[in-house]
């Protein structure tokens, strides 16, 4: 989840257990944003007020940062069922109810269904697609090509002497925002999401996301 008091960072510990310093503890009832929640303990490992929320069942369902020099000024950040929605804190995010697979060729299918998470992507990177995961969002990879074999991957190769690295997004890509297990999602037109992506020379409008758009079987080709 990115922080509002501090919007470069990312709070990364989101499970919905109890944390360690609030077991034992008889929390007391608060309302944030009109929801009644138990707050615990603050944590420590912040340098600013962190609090986090639970239900009646003691399931953790966000937090409370406040401002450890005005303690008035703080944000309640809630979990949500999808990993865009807590990270951005945009509720309006929506499932299309399909995943990567039923957008490509049945070849294709068969070619990558057993490849791991970064070797698919790594095969999409000479199309026009760009996959988005919720940790793209966060590190905004770059692509590794070398300039003897052609190859490109997201992560540096080790037998390739000549390599250059360009960006893995630009205003040509279609960007298609997919959780690790490829489930598509579509980001509202307001989203903050391109804002982050955004370059020197020109930022990626709402329409950089094609909804439905058919991803072909060469944009899946093995690399060179």
């Amino acid at each position: 989840m990115y922080s509002v008091l501090h919007p470069d960072f990312v709070y990364t510990d989101i499970s919905d257990e109890i944390a360690d310093h609030d077991l034992n503890y008889d929390a007391e009832e608060w309302n944030y944003d009109g929801k009644d929640v138990y707050r615990g303990l603050v944590d420590t490992k912040y340098e600013w007020n962190v609090y986090w929320l639970y239900d009646e069942n003691l399931k953790r369902i966000g937090l409370a940062e406040h401002d450890p020099e005005t303690p008035d000024i703080f944000h309640a950040l809630w979990f949500y069922d999808n990993p865009f929605s807590t990270l951005l804190q945009e509720p309006d995010w929506i499932s299309q109810k399909q995943t990567i697979w039923s957008k490509i060729t049945e070849d294709a299918y068969e070619d990558c269904l057993e490849d791991e998470l970064a070797v698919f992507i790594d095969k999409t990177l000479f199309s026009n697609s760009r996959l988005i995961t919720p940790d793209f969002i966060i590190k905004k990879p770059d692509i590794y090509e070398c300039e003897k074999c052609d190859k490109r991957t997201l992560s540096l190769p080790s037998i390739c002497s000549a390599v250059k690295k360009l960006p893995y997004i630009t205003s040509d890509n279609t960007l298609i925002f997919t959780t690790n297990s490829l489930e598509i999602f579509k980001p509202p037109v307001d989203s903050k999401v391109w804002s982050l992506f955004s370059s020197d020379s020109r930022s990626l409008p709402p329409g950089a996301f094609a909804q439905g758009q058919q991803m072909q079987e060469a944009d899946l080709q093995h690399q060179p």
